[in-house]
């Protein structure tokens, strides 16, 4: 590989936007050679990413059309970065200047806007690296790794993945690693990556969903598009397993039932089983319909049915909504612990924001 590396840092001595001799070669290195010796890496392997369970890929770009200035390799899960413009993934980015190589652990630095890939709001960026470098910062410190990135070039794009990239290593083209360093560098990163992916599944990002309401939409889209991309990808080892979800379920039922009990209620009934609440229980010789919703998430979505829905409309004002949010899972991520109470007493559904993940439609037939 230090090999393979050394030829792409000398091939970008001779840049052309067009598909020269050169850049054909460069071409095939980034695209085709490179990765097919990288994906039998310790680093391309499931097991790398562990918490995260999903699998990897590797996947290599020097330009569609025009030749790009920083041609890239990268390590990646298909499901959580399906393309260079999304999600978080390790990556190889070879200087303009050919003055060396970066490893980084890198986001999306684009949007495509329907005609063009646009660079990511400085704000949105941001946001990403100041969450990215808050969770890894120590560990990251600790294997050699530096914040940010300098490309050395004033291009759009290579101004783009510098603001995108919350860590990286450089490697310059007259001091590269052996192999071996190579692959311990990108075991570490990928491992850095894991940690990144399974704050994702635990709905715990900027730009996460909860895990039940991501595991609903992927639920959705694989039954009303079965052909479609995502639904493909679905099931695929990522999310939270059926073991998690009865452990966080657990953790939250009975964190509600003590918040219950400290907060005047009593003839305190387990009927999730049976209703389309958790709990019913009376205070001051009222009843109240109690719906508990746990999430390893910070507070801000939660996953309603239908019923759900409509029995709290029913039972206002003597219904109240638990969120215990931020659980963690511990040992085999099979035991949940900690959590957050927040209860919403006398909650108004017509006071909510209820965003419909799809639609029942009733089709007119005309005879």
């Amino acid at each position: 590989m230090r090999e393979l590396f050394s030829e792409v840092l000398a091939l970008q001595l001779e840049y052309s936007s067009e598909n020269t001799p050169a850049m054909a070669r460069r071409g095939d290195l980034i695209r085709n050679i490179i990765p097919t010796e990288m994906r039998d890496w310790a680093a391309a392997a499931p097991g790398a990413l562990l918490p995260f369970r999903g699998r990897l890929n590797v996947q290599g770009r020097d330009g569609t059309g025009l030749k790009t200035f920083v041609p890239w390799v990268r390590i990646h899960s298909p499901e959580l970065s399906p393309s260079a413009q999304s999600g978080w993934y390790v990556v190889y980015l070879f200087r303009e200047d050919g003055s060396g190589v970066t490893l980084g652990i890198s986001h999306g630095s684009t949007r495509f806007d329907g005609g063009d890939f646009k660079p990511r709001s400085a704000t949105e960026a941001a946001s990403l690296m100041r969450w990215g470098r808050g969770l890894l910062g120590d560990e990251a410190s600790l294997l050699g790794f530096n914040e940010g990135v300098d490309l050395g070039s004033a291009q759009k794009l290579s101004r783009a993945y510098e603001a995108t990239t919350a860590f990286s290593k450089l490697y310059p083209t007259n001091d590269l690693p052996s192999d071996e360093t190579l692959q311990r560098d990108a075991e570490n990163a990928v491992g850095l990556l894991g940690q990144i992916y399974r704050a994702i599944e635990l709905g715990r990002s900027p730009e996460a969903d909860p895990p039940e309401i991501a595991e609903a939409r992927e639920a959705i889209t694989t039954i009303a598009r079965p052909k479609s991309p995502s639904a493909r990808l679905s099931g695929q080892g990522f999310g939270l397993t059926a073991a998690q979800k009865q452990a966080v379920e657990a953790r939250a039922m009975a964190m509600a039932y003590s918040w219950l009990q400290a907060n005047g209620f009593d003839n305190i009934k387990d009927v999730h089983q049976t209703h389309s609440c958790d709990y019913l229980a009376r205070r001051d010789n009222v009843e109240h319909c109690i719906e508990v919703k746990g999430t390893t998430a910070a507070l801000g979505k939660v996953l309603l049915t239908a019923n759900e829905v409509e029995l709290h409309r029913k039972s206002y004002p003597h219904n109240v909504l638990i969120v215990v949010h931020d659980i963690n899972l511990l040992d085999l991520r099979t035991i949940a612990d900690g959590g957050v109470v927040t209860a919403f007493e006398q909650w108004s559904v017509a006071e909510a924001q209820l965003v419909p993940l799809s639609y029942s439609c009733i089709l007119s037939i005309l005879e």
